[in-house]
């Protein structure tokens, strides 16, 4: 093939995929990522060769990161580079391995983070619109190689997006030949990174050993594999809609986070549970944090688990917690509630319990005429006024407290009372108490005790009752 037909059909080629995924839009502004390795190289080339046809404009950004003696030539290439194509490089200087070491990351991780927070600096300083990057058809073949070999999951295997939040790839249709072919027939020099050539690198070795033994076997082998990983793209975008409609379902907003149904992740399939809780720990730790099996398979067990209540701490400062029908994750560790003051009451009247929304209401009535199946525990309950009499105390639930539930012989502790009854966990701190000294009297809204029973020498009774601040009384029909 003749050098300008192929210059014209690697050109096609480039502009076909931005088309194709919506890359590139007339009057955008183009962050181009600059190593100075062949693939960053030609890239730069051939954007510029289409800006004018496509009507955008381009910002060349290099970061160094300090890891090789001759970074500063890579700097200067990429200037050099930018000056004869009419662009001024944008350069910044980042000791990655200090920033791996500060944060504890491996400095692949520390590299990529600094290069992408450096790019989107350019992008919002500049007024661009999308970050290029040299990702071509071969970094997707070997992505998908070294995902299987570490056991991904379906959305590992779809590799390397065309595009993803603000991110554009143009060579991703390429191949890693075509683009040296393109620099060496038009004669445009590059930089080699040697360490690219060390196989002790995972991917240096599928890439310097694996794929051209393939290659050996199937000389065309590249177009059916990535056509096969865009069928998998299909099925994953498939799944990913069904998981975001359970998410939808069973997945919902609370004051401390997000609460779970776990009678509707149950329900669905497994693969569809593990993908909408994967969703839901991404909504709360945004990106930064990398979720793996390992997590969600946490969480599950935690779902699928006979025990009511258990609490399990997640990367990112995240937190699971069980709550019979429930879960809940919230940012933070879990830490106890602030006692309410003690509320004394000293006689008949109405009483608003802080923090609570809770008012009790108590007042004195005589025994006679009195029907005391109105009386249900939970909303209302008599005492006799001669066993209980005032003063009273309100208070929220303290460890070691003791409750005689109504028609149980003897004491049993609070907290095992309210696990039975299945109060969740983060409601049992909060509930009022009424109590005689140190005598549960009652729990209001839940259960009342044991203690002054109406029977039939009572003269007088202690009527209590509760009510929620702002109640509307009219609308309990409604």
């Amino acid at each position: 093939m003749k050098r300008d037909e192929s210059k014209k059909g690697l050109l096609t080629s480039v502009i076909n995929a931005i088309k194709r995924y919506g890359m590139i839009q007339r009057d955008d502004g183009v962050v181009v990522a600059v190593s100075g390795g062949p693939d960053s190289t030609a890239l730069m080339h051939i954007l510029n060769m289409l800006k004018v046809e496509m009507g955008f404009w381009m910002v060349p950004a290099h970061l160094d990161h300090r890891l090789r003696p001759e970074s500063d030539l890579d700097v200067e290439f990429v200037r050099e580079m930018s000056s004869k194509l009419g662009l001024e490089a944008q350069v910044k200087v980042v000791n990655v391995r200090d920033l791996a070491a500060r944060r504890g990351i491996s400095l692949e991780e520390a590299g990529r983070g600094a290069r992408y927070a450096f790019f989107d600096e350019i992008r919002a300083s500049s007024g661009a619109r999308v970050i290029a990057t040299a990702h071509h058809m071969d970094d997707v073949l070997e992505t998908f190689f070294l995902r299987i070999f570490r056991g991904s999951s379906l959305k590992g295997l779809t590799g390397i997006a065309p595009t993803r939040a603000g991110i554009v790839r143009p060579l991703i249709e390429t191949s890693r030949a075509r683009i040296i072919r393109f620099l060496e027939e038009e004669g445009i020099p590059y930089r080699i990174d040697p360490t690219n050539l060390d196989i002790s690198s995972d991917r240096n070795f599928v890439r310097n050993r694996l794929i051209p033994t393939i290659e050996e076997h199937f000389l065309n082998f590249r177009k059916p594999l990535k056509r096969t990983i865009e069928l998998l793209g299909e099925e994953e975008q498939f799944v990913k809609e069904m998981a975001q409609e359970l998410y939808s379902q069973a997945i919902s907003r609370s004051e401390a986070g997000l609460e779970m149904s776990l009678p509707g992740l149950r329900s669905a399939s497994r693969v569809l549970a593990s993908r909408a809780i994967l969703l839901a720990l991404y909504t709360l730790s945004g990106p930064d944090v990398r979720w793996t099996r390992s997590h969600v398979e946490t969480i599950w067990k935690l779902l699928r688990s006979a025990s009511p209540s258990a609490v399990a701490h997640l990367p990112g400062g995240l937190m699971v917690a069980r709550e019979y029908d429930r879960l809940v994750i919230s940012k933070g560790t879990v830490t106890e509630l602030t006692p309410q003051p003690v509320i004394l009451i000293s006689g008949p009247g109405t009483v608003e319990v802080p923090g609570t929304g809770h008012i009790l209401r108590l007042q004195l009535r005589e025994r006679e005429g009195m029907r005391l199946q109105e009386y249900d525990g939970i909303t209302a309950a008599a005492f006799d006024a001669d066993e209980v009499s005032f003063p009273l105390t309100v208070r929220n639930p303290l460890p070691g407290d003791r409750f005689k539930p109504w028609g149980l012989q003897g004491t049993r502790k609070l907290k095992k009372v309210l696990i039975d009854l299945k109060i969740p966990r983060d409601l049992r701190k909060k509930l009022p108490l009424l109590l005689k000294g140190d005598t549960i009297l009652w729990i209001p809204g839940v259960r009342r005790s044991d203690t002054a029973p109406i029977h039939s020498a009572t003269r007088r009774v202690l009527e209590v009752s509760i009510a929620w601040v702002n109640h509307d009384p009219s609308r309990d029909s409604a």
